[in-house]
């Protein structure tokens, strides 16, 4: 753990000589930034809308119940070992933060273009974190649905892992994809969508930063 500790200030400084990855750095979480800042207007504005209720066979079949404390239980604890993992390479936790952008822009261009009304059986999902520093006393997101972002989050942890943490990973996101089912917070398709997003936005990060 101290070698680990003291590595990362030695990898960093060595990374933040190169001009390029700076500024790209410092431009990722400049985009980053504005996320949580337009994000509550934006999906007020969606939660205000009419949409389609897609039919679903696999959630017909499945009992809702809430779950949300499982559901975030297993998403920050993932990211913030992911996080911790990153910091061993700048270069990758670049690639990250870039791809974790377009991926948030790619959501909100898929919520805007597909309309929808919540599945039956929804039960309000309770986000401590977005609720205290996104939606505060806003009304409960329940139509941010095209894709789901929860699994995508846990797409980028299996895809940035490796070994045997990623094998964990990867049961992690089955067990985080059937307690979504369980939630009914996202239709079947909101969650098969966002594996193949945020796939492509790694893709495209790679070659936007030339990695």
């Amino acid at each position: 753990m101290n070698s680990f500790k003291k590595s990362i200030p030695a990898t960093w400084a060595t990374a933040w000589q190169d001009k390029q990855f700076q500024w790209r750095l410092i431009l990722a979480l400049g985009v980053f930034a504005i996320f949580p800042w337009k994000a509550a207007d934006y999906f007020q504005w969606i939660q205000s809308r009419d949409g389609k209720v897609w039919p679903d066979w696999i959630l017909a079949q499945i009992p809702s119940a809430n779950v949300s404390y499982l559901i975030f239980g297993i998403i920050y604890s993932s990211v913030i070992y992911l996080l911790i993992r990153l910091l061993e390479d700048p270069k990758r936790f670049l690639l990250f933060a870039w791809a974790f952008n377009i991926e948030t822009l790619l959501r909100f261009a898929s919520i805007y273009f597909v309309a929808l009304n919540p599945p039956k059986g929804l039960v309000d999902l309770h986000d401590p974190i977005a609720e205290l520093f996104i939606y505060r006393d806003s009304l409960p997101i329940t139509k941010d649905l095209f894709f789901s972002g929860h699994t995508a989050t846990m797409v980028f942890v299996c895809y940035f892992l490796t070994g045997n943490e990623r094998k964990i990973s990867l049961m992690l996101t089955g067990v985080l994809v059937a307690l979504l089912l369980i939630q009914h917070v996202h239709y079947t398709w909101d969650i098969l969508a966002a594996p193949v997003a945020t796939l492509a936005s790694i893709w495209i990060a790679k070659r936007l930063i030339s990695v």
